[in-house]
């Protein structure tokens, strides 16, 4: 289709459905931290934010056009200013869990499983929150930049 010809009913649609795939891999993503350690995981909260903000993120980055403030520049502005808030807390949580992991481990929350089970489980928790915590890191610095771009297309250009 070409590129405008999308109604704003289709693209909140579009919007909504992408919000239900996000929720969907948070659930799949966090499923095993908590099976095996209930509410005992101090790292939820920061944990699903980097999961939220990496995949959204992303999202709008590449695909901007497909969203239905591709032509509104006040919402853009909004996404300039709004990573520099989000940047520093998020930067404060990957340094609190790497705090925690240095001085505690992740050991010291998951009584009662084997020694295996501790293992496999650290190791995921450990990846799964570096990778989505450096991710959303990247797209909070990049996604300004990506917003500046497509406000200056949509004013000479007419292109997101």
């Amino acid at each position: 289709m070409k590129e405008g010809s999308y109604n704003i009913t289709e693209l909140l649609k579009i919007e909504g459905i992408w919000w239900l795939i996000t929720a969907v891999i948070v659930l799949l993503l966090m499923a095993p931290i908590y099976t095996g350690l209930g509410i005992d995981y101090p790292f939820y909260a920061s944990n699903i934010a980097f999961i939220v903000i990496f995949i959204t993120f992303t999202r709008y980055m590449f695909l901007l056009r497909y969203t239905f403030f591709s032509h509104i520049t006040w919402i853009k502005v909004v996404l300039i200013f709004l990573p520099i808030p989000m940047f520093f807390y998020f930067m404060d949580s990957l340094y609190d869990f790497q705090r925690f992991l240095d001085e505690d481990g992740l050991i010291s929350i998951m009584g009662g499983m084997s020694v295996d089970q501790q293992y496999g489980l650290a190791k995921y928790i450990r990846y799964e929150k570096l990778f989505f915590g450096t991710g959303a890191m990247v797209t909070i610095i990049m996604l300004p930049i990506r917003m500046i771009v497509s406000i200056w297309r949509v004013r000479n250009r007419g292109t997101v």
